[in-house]
């Protein structure tokens, strides 16, 4: 996943948002999801990086389903 970060060139915000809507077959921790929701009300920039990671997330097919 690290690779995958510095590769395609996430923001620290869009790496967080993959992170909690990733193929794990566990949830996202209490605390992660915490963090993303305290920068999304504080943070304007922030809210649009989360929110189109979200879209591309929503929008991914095939093997890619847990990312919903």
């Amino acid at each position: 996943r690290i690779l995958s970060k510095v590769l395609d060139s996430y923001s620290d915000m869009q790496a967080k948002v993959r992170s909690a809507t990733s193929n794990d077959p566990w949830s996202p921790s209490g605390a992660a999801m915490n963090e993303l929701l305290k920068l999304h009300i504080t943070r304007k920039h922030c809210f649009i990086e989360i929110m189109e990671m979200i879209d591309k997330r929503l929008n991914d097919h095939g093997k890619n389903w847990r990312h919903v």
